[in-house]
């Protein structure tokens, strides 16, 4: 039975799918190899390797793809039409074979019931195909592929073509030919960097390879060189002297070494120069230190050394030596000399003290430390000193050797007298143990001659029965225990104070150089305090059983004198500025206050006085009433601050709240009066004060009546302005006041000084500086020399902290402007 044109149609239609899907599952090998080739191609994979091995990739090309024809060719299969009946039927879900009825032939054509029944059999099977379907090629690639290769040379090939672009072509034609001239004629490329050693903070150098500039290289500095491409193991050569590179692989290469001399470089791959450089060593010169004042004793008998030292890019350590000549001869005075013949023999031993570095770290330092020598078994004796420093390259640098005799301590009391006596014999002959065991348990036996003292006596004691026992050993700690049993029968608690202050110092002075963490600052600064508290009381109860002989002395003008109160400021000023960020400072002031307390006169120790005259209560009163009128002038000028800062929100913020915008506005406002009402109040209360201290002082004002008058004046502007509201106004006048009240307080205090020494009286002592920070040079405090930030701006730091502080808590605040101050907090 002839089929309709349609079913016709259809079927050639299918035969064209299953061509298409015959076709994929032949030549997919064929496809993949050839798109890999050409995906390696585009990445100029090829071009990476060895003309051979390039060689050896296009056969392995040509291999896979004459299999891959071989298999297309093998695997090829025309669809018939039984095949294609078959897909027919199979795809459009025909049950019972209608398009394969259509083809059938009956058999007994002759039989008419039987053609008859045929006839409409196939009408029915006819009926049946309207609903053919040939649907999309399905050429079944999961199962043939299950692994889907196939996806990832897609992958390749189109990131090829995009890499390539319109360099597509040429890279697909230089993958086909292998460039044999390629190794023997490619120019190398040369990479070049000169990094500094670390310790002199220089940032790298990246060298030009065309440039033929002198380059300057610091000594040490790490030269690395990369070379990629070249036939030949490239070279550096210094001075002519030739250094292979290290092959990283077929055609790479480095270099990485130090420089340290040289005047040449140059860089070769075979017969040709890649880099040509003139070299400029510059040399790491060796640190230079010297004496920055002779050492000195204090009056506590402690060794103070002063250095300046200075290295090209930073010191690492700083120390003295101090050395004891073998050979020393007599003089006619009857005390030991060093002849530079004997200073150049041999020690038997040396003693090292260490200098701290102030920054550390840094290129130039001038410094010092104080050192109590006065145990040590040289002490009173002549020593060479010298200081050394070293950088941090390992360099060393010395300076001249100086002669000096080491402070000695001087015992008053006999007992005490007698157990250095006994030390000195130990240190000078240790055999002679027992005979100093046998002394001290002579001493032992009289308590009533050290103050029945049962702690001093336990100790002579079992001092005593360790000489008798334990012989051969040690003497050294013998010694430091004769030591400590001397000082407390000589000072009593006085010298466990002092040791305890000395050691609170220098662990504090070692944080601040040290990037110490703020917790452990903190804790040291407590530790301080403690001691120095314990010190200062032990220091008041000497100087108050001298008191007698210190009622005898004259008063000495150049004698350093200190009360607790000064103390306790310098104490509270390092406390801050360690506290605000600025150890350098904290660290300078912590050194003078140790110079202080290193050079404090305990005869002449001033605490707070009792009995003091009406003078010096009224100059007390001046000073605390300028001291209230700082803290008025802040507060005024917080005000201000405060006022703007407002002003500037409700711009910011005014969106939105238009509604209540009034109301607020009216509630600040009237805030802001009640407090400037306020503050005109406290500005009229100091005046009244300074009124009550010119009554006090009388005719002792002289010519300074004038300046007070003047101060009244500006406090009575300032009260003015304060209570109409002007700010501005206000805070100029304040200033005068307080300008006027230093002025006035410097000219009464050292007219009363004068007058004072002129009796031969002496009892009035200047404070370290007027309130307005300026110091006085008579017998007070002189912190002239230590540049660290005054009160003013200490106190400012400190309020700009807290607002810092106070806005980065303010969620309202934009983020960008939040993280700003955070940043700025970090250090804090």
């Amino acid at each position: 039975m002839r089929l309709p044109d349609r079913i016709q149609y259809v079927q050639a239609a299918t035969w064209l799918v299953l061509v298409w899907e015959n076709a994929w599952k032949s030549l997919l090998p064929l496809i993949c190899t050839v798109g890999l080739f050409l995906a390696l191609g585009l990445l100029e994979f090829p071009l990476l390797l060895s003309p051979w091995l390039h060689i050896a990739l296009l056969a392995v090309f040509i291999l896979l793809s004459a299999g891959a024809i071989w298999f297309a060719v093998t695997h090829w299969c025309n669809p018939d039409r039984v095949s294609i009946i078959r897909r027919l039927e199979t795809h459009s879900d025909l049950p019972h074979r209608p398009l394969s009825t259509m083809d059938d032939r009956l058999t007994n054509a002759h039989d008419a019931q039987a053609a008859i029944i045929w006839r409409i059999h196939q009408r029915r099977a006819k009926a049946s195909l309207r609903d053919l379907r040939v649907g999309l090629p399905r050429p079944g690639l999961p199962l043939f592929d299950p692994w889907a290769g196939r996806a990832v040379v897609y992958l390749l090939l189109v990131a090829g073509l995009f890499v390539g672009g319109l360099e597509a072509d040429e890279r697909i034609a230089r993958a086909f030919t292998p460039d044999f001239s390629a190794t023997r004629n490619a120019p190398a490329e040369l990479e070049a960097w000169l990094t500094p050693p670390e310790y002199t903070a220089l940032p790298p150098l990246k060298l030009d390879p065309n440039s033929t500039e002198p380059v300057a290289v610091v000594q040490g500095s790490t030269l690395m060189l990369r070379v990629f491409g070249g036939a030949t193991v490239p070279r550096l050569l210094v001075d002519g002297a030739a250094t292979p590179f290290k092959r990283i692989d077929e055609r790479n290469f480095e270099f990485s070494g130090t420089i340290e001399a040289g005047q040449h470089l140059v860089v070769a791959s075979g017969d040709i120069a890649l880099a040509e450089w003139p070299v400029a060593i510059i040399a790491d010169q060796p640190p230079i230190i010297d004496s920055d004042k002779p050492p000195q004793v204090t009056s506590r008998q402690a060794l103070r050394l002063s250095y300046k030292a200075s290295d090209d890019y930073g010191l690492a350590r700083v120390w003295a030596k101090i050395r004891l000549p073998i050979i020393t001869k007599t003089t006619n005075s009857g005390t030991d000399d060093v002849t530079e013949e004997n200073a150049r023999a041999e020690e038997e031993e040396i003693m090292s003290l260490e200098l701290p570095i102030s920054p550390p770290g840094a290129a130039k330092s001038q410094d010092g430390g104080y050192f109590d020598l006065t145990p040590h078994p040289w002490a009173g004796r002549r020593v060479m000193l010298h200081y050394l420093a070293k950088d941090q390259r390992g360099q060393v640098g010395k300076a001249e050797v100086v002669i000096l005799r080491l402070p000695e301590r001087q015992f008053h009391h006999p007992v005490a007298r007698a157990i250095i006596e006994q030390r000195r014999i130990l240190s000078q002959a240790p055999d002679k143990r027992l005979l100093v065991a046998l002394a001290l348990f002579a001493i032992s036996s009289g308590p009533e001659t050290y103050g029945d003292d049962e702690i001093a006596y336990l100790m002579i004691w079992t001092t005593a029965r360790r000489l008798q026992l334990k012989r051969g050993r040690s003497v050294s700690p013998v010694m430091d225990i004769l030591w400590k049993i001397a000082l407390r029968i000589e000072d009593g608690v006085m010298s466990v104070a002092e040791r305890e202050l000395r050691s609170a110092q220098e662990a504090l002075i070692a944080a601040l150089s040290e990037v110490a963490d703020q917790d452990e600052i903190e804790r040291l600064m407590d530790q301080l305090q403690k001691t120095m508290d314990r010190y200062l009381q032990a220091l008041a109860e000497t100087a108050e059983g001298n008191s007698q002989v210190r009622h005898r002395q004259p008063m000495d003008r150049n004698a350093r004198t200190m009360d607790a109160k000064e103390l306790q400021n310098m104490l509270d000023r390092i406390k801050e500025l360690s506290r605000l960020g600025n150890r350098d400072a904290a660290r300078k002031m912590l050194r003078h206050l140790q110079e202080i307390l290193e050079n404090l006169d305990s005869t002449r120790i001033i605490a707070q006085q009792k009995g003091q005259g009406p003078d010096e209560k009224a100059m007390q009163k001046l000073s605390d009433l300028l001291k209230l009128q700082r803290d008025l002038m802040d507060k005024t000028y917080q005000q201000t601050s405060r006022r703007r800062h407002l002003s500037w929100e409700r711009d910011i913020n005014k969106e939105g709240r238009s509604g209540s915008q009034g109301e607020h506005q009216g509630d600040a406002n009237s805030g802001r009066r009640s407090n400037l009402n306020n503050l005109a109040g406290r500005q009229g209360d100091l005046r009244g004060q300074l009124g009550e201290i010119m009554r006090q002082l009388g005719d002792v004002l002289g010519k300074t009546r004038g300046a007070m008058d003047g101060v009244d004046q500006a406090m009575s502007d300032a009260q003015t302005a304060l209570q109409y509201g002007r700010r501005g106004q206000a805070l100029s006048a304040q200033r005068q006041a307080i300008d006027g009240l230093a002025r006035s307080f410097w000219e009464l205090a050292e007219k009363m000084m004068r007058e004072a020494q002129d009796d031969g009286q002496g009892q009035f002592q200047q404070t370290q500086e007027d309130p307005a920070g300026r110091p006085f040079q008579g017998g007070g405090m002189d912190t002239s020399r230590v540049m660290v930030p005054s009160e003013t701006d200490v106190q400012r730091a400190r309020k700009i902290l807290d607002e810092l502080r106070r806005r980065a808590g303010e969620r309202s605040r934009p983020r960008p402007e939040r993280n700003y101050i955070e940043r700025l907090l970090d250090r804090f």
